[in-house]
């Protein structure tokens, strides 16, 4: 049977069942007898000139079909299990519907859920002050604004998204491990859980209680049994933000900006993709090496910037250890400056000098102080002079290292 003969009858056949399954009638048919009519002799023609090999393939189609639907709820099983999970790690109050509600009847998880429910009101509250400043102040900047550069960024997606909530896709580059999908035993005892409960507390005391990740105890509180990286961290993030997690892809990055799966090397690279009220977003995070001799060893990584990175994305910068100060971190820095046209930082990021110096436009919030003692060699005159000429007024939040908070706004 040629290719066209087979289309036509094809196309036949789906009329016909048209007719028969669902009684449909072209706008030119209305009688109901001439429906009845013209449903006949479709079935008549069907059965007169196919043969059994044909209803044959149109078996096989059916069966084929229902694995495709039978993959398909498999996957929408795990993706349900995905956002279940991540509601139960971030000690959400669980309804009977979901899986591990039977983990969260012990006197620990409860502790647990008080303990995160305390420390969450802090972030949101603070989160709220600084999303009506965003509102009121940065709108403007970030108007049209598709991607979010994020470097140095660890697992801080929430400040990201409380400053950033528009953009299509975070880019996360960081040194912390990808990490794995948590998978907790239906039959944790007792101190198992309370070992579980503690693991997945302390990454979120700082980021909701001081608005920032300590880079030291990262190393360490994302290197435990179950929170083993980024990866169950942004899952507890977007439990708590009312997510759903709508797909998680780990493996190796690729220069296009793939990630490939397929891979025997230790993974790099992570992409989630998210929805909430019907708006959906990718958060990709890539674990590296920013300073200039891991980025001159890594090919891939500074191809990935190049092509994937968008001219005209907008940058983030955030108790970045003030390593975008330092000749050694020159090339990640001029790789945000290059490729963005809007930079929010404080004053951790980079030099108020190398902005001028590659034609920003500054607009300064807050007030400018001297760096905390563990990094009193970042001090920057040039900044606290054009602080003291503008003047602004205190931030109302908390952003970033010490008790008084600058912004800094990078307009190209």
């Amino acid at each position: 049977m040629n290719t066209n003969k087979r289309t036509n009858k094809i196309s036949l056949v789906v009329v016909a069942l048209i007719f028969l399954l669902t009684g449909c009638s072209h706008k030119n048919i209305k009688p109901a007898d001439t429906i009845l009519q013209a449903q006949a002799q479709m079935a008549t023609e069907i059965t007169e000139n196919y043969d059994d090999a044909f209803f044959g393939a149109i078996a096989d189609s059916v069966t084929v079909a229902e694995k495709i639907q039978a993959n398909l709820d498999n996957r929408n099983a795990e993706l349900a299990q995905w956002s279940e999970l991540a509601k139960y790690l971030v000690g959400m109050r669980l309804d009977s519907t979901n899986r591990y509600a039977p983990l969260t009847r012990t006197s620990n998880w409860v502790s647990y859920q008080q303990r995160m429910w305390t420390m969450w009101d802090r972030y949101r509250k603070n989160a709220q002050k600084a999303a009506a400043w965003r509102d009121s102040c940065l709108k403007p900047y970030t108007k049209g604004c598709k991607q979010l550069l994020y470097a140095f960024s660890g697992p801080d997606w929430p400040y990201a998204n409380t400053f950033f909530p528009d953009v299509d896709e975070y880019i996360m580059l960081a040194a912390e491990p990808i990490g794995s999908i948590p998978s907790p035993s239906m039959d944790m005892t007792d101190k198992e859980i309370a070992d579980l409960a503690n693991e997945l507390y302390y990454p979120m005391v700082n980021i909701w209680g001081n608005s920032f990740f300590v880079t030291g105890r990262m190393e360490k509180n994302l290197r435990k049994k179950t929170v083993d990286g980024v990866l169950p961290v942004l899952m507890m993030f977007m439990g708590r933000d009312y997510r759903n997690i709508d797909n998680i892809t780990i493996g190796l990055l690729c220069a296009d900006g793939r990630i490939d799966t397929t891979s025997n090397k230790k993974p790099n690279a992570l992409r989630m993709q998210v929805s909430k009220n019907g708006k959906r977003q990718t958060i990709t995070y890539i674990s590296c090496n920013l300073e200039n001799k891991g980025m001159a060893a890594d090919t891939v990584l500074n191809q990935f910037l190049a092509s994937y990175v968008k001219d005209g994305c907008c940058s983030f910068l955030k108790a970045a250890s003030y390593l975008p100060h330092y000749n050694s971190y020159s090339t990640i820095r001029n790789v945000i400056l290059q490729k963005s046209k809007f930079i929010l930082q404080d004053d951790s990021g980079i030099r108020y000098e190398h902005l001028l110096m590659a034609d920003f436009s500054c607009h300064l919030w807050g007030k400018y102080v001297k760096p905390i003692s563990a990094f009193k060699n970042c001090l920057q005159e040039e900044l606290a002079d054009a602080y003291k000429d503008q003047n602004p007024q205190p931030l109302n939040f908390q952003f970033g290292y010490g008790q008084r908070f600058c912004l800094i706004g990078a307009e190209k």
